[in-house]
């Protein structure tokens, strides 16, 4: 059974895979938190932010009810509950969010998946990705996790209550009126900026579980602020090696680390390619897609695994949670603390190894970012080893 998590911690967030929770937390660290990041299966550990990753993008339908539900029970007791969902509308979103709600203990379910800066916005309850709904655009053609819907009253089960939506147009004040009554509550959005308020009142009127993406973070955050015990992250060691997996076929990873190469990385697609002096190595996977994502994914895993008995590495960056998550499983890793973001979006945490040796994690989604996104981090992590000797 899982563990239930102490009920005076500030923030528990839930999701569906790894790179969802670790953005979800990472929005906390502007105001001083460290948060932990765990795997749905591990015990609970105490932190003032907990971020729970289910792997359910990944289950079957039934299997990610399941795990949502039992995650968001054990984190019940926050003052803040978040279930993070893909700002493109992909997952088993429907599913989960029933699951969620059911198990929340909240009377009222807010959903805001706008995540401006990243081009998506709600107007309307429609969930555009640049101005077009999101299941028009190439998301919605995803062969793996397709975006099926547009409308966000698609995404709510009719026995979850009475929804309602507040409106691009509605002013703070309207907000009670609009909201009275309702068990589901739909946030248009344009901005971020309308986003942190429109979280902010509703947050004056009762608890409730909150559903949205990144933008949803941000606006959360926001609103608990300030840690009360802010801290500072210094490296347990100088970093010196940093391995850079890249499991993603899209298009920018295979930029991105051309990039790496030009700038002096050794890149290979077999760890027996990478130098064992390199500063920087990096392995990546095939450029072309493939039918089955999997066994590629394993064959990376299997050269990171052959280049860290070769080499010990301060840091691992990884492209795609999928990436890192199988990584983590195969070194035993199964929480890291959030110490800083190499950009938005690209979160560093620091882990442990089972013999007790600290590890430094960076992961990204695969077409995030610029084509510099992977030299900066892995500059940038370099940079820290040398300013903390």
């Amino acid at each position: 059974m899982e563990e239930i998590i102490d009920q005076n911690e500030h923030v528990g967030i839930v999701a569906d895979d790894l790179t969802s929770a670790a953005d979800g937390a990472g929005a906390f660290l502007t105001y001083g938190y460290q948060p932990l990041v765990r795997r749905q299966r591990q015990a609970s550990v105490g932190a003032p932010v907990v971020a729970v990753d289910t792997g359910s993008r990944l289950m079957e339908e039934a299997d990610a009810m399941r795990a949502t539900g039992q995650a968001i029970a054990s984190l019940a007791g926050c003052r803040h509950l978040y279930k993070t969902i893909d700002s493109t509308l992909r997952g088993h979103i429907r599913a989960e969010i029933a699951a969620a709600f059911k198990a929340s203990g909240r009377p009222r379910l807010v959903i805001a998946p706008a995540f401006p800066t990243a081009g998506r916005t709600t107007v309307d309850g429609i969930q555009l990705l640049h101005g077009v709904p999101v299941a028009q655009t190439a998301y919605g053609h995803d062969p793996v996790h397709p975006a099926r819907a547009s409308l966000i009253a698609d995404l709510i089960a009719p026995d979850l209550g009475r929804m309602a939506t507040v409106p691009v147009s509605a002013t703070d004040s309207d907000i009670g009126k609009h909201i009275a009554g309702a068990s589901i509550i739909v946030v248009d959005a344009h901005s971020q900026i309308l986003l942190n308020r429109r979280i902010a009142e509703i947050t004056k009127h009762g608890p409730a579980l909150w559903v949205g993406s990144p933008g949803m973070a941000e606006a959360l955050a926001a609103v608990v602020g300030q840690s009360p015990d802010r801290q500072t992250f210094t490296p347990p060691n100088a970093p010196r090696h940093i391995l850079v997996l890249v499991g993603s076929a899209n298009h920018l990873s295979h930029a991105q680390y051309e990039a790496l190469a030009a700038t002096g990385a050794s890149v290979a697609d077999r760890a027996e390619g990478i130098a064992k002096t390199a500063s920087v190595a990096c392995i990546h996977a095939p450029r072309a897609r493939t039918a089955d994502p999997s066994k590629v994914l394993c064959a990376l895993v299997d050269e990171a695994d052959i280049a860290l008995s070769r080499q010990w590495y301060d840091a691992i960056v990884a492209t795609g949670g999928e990436t890192m998550s199988a990584l983590m499983e195969r070194l035993s890793i199964h929480t890291f603390t959030l110490v800083k973001e190499l950009e938005p979006g690209f979160p560093l945490g620091c882990a442990r190894l089972s013999n007790g040796r600290p590890i430094l994690l960076a992961m990204k989604a695969g077409g995030f970012g610029s084509v510099m996104t992977l030299c900066n981090a892995t500059n940038a992590i370099l940079q820290m080893g040398r300013k903390s000797t």
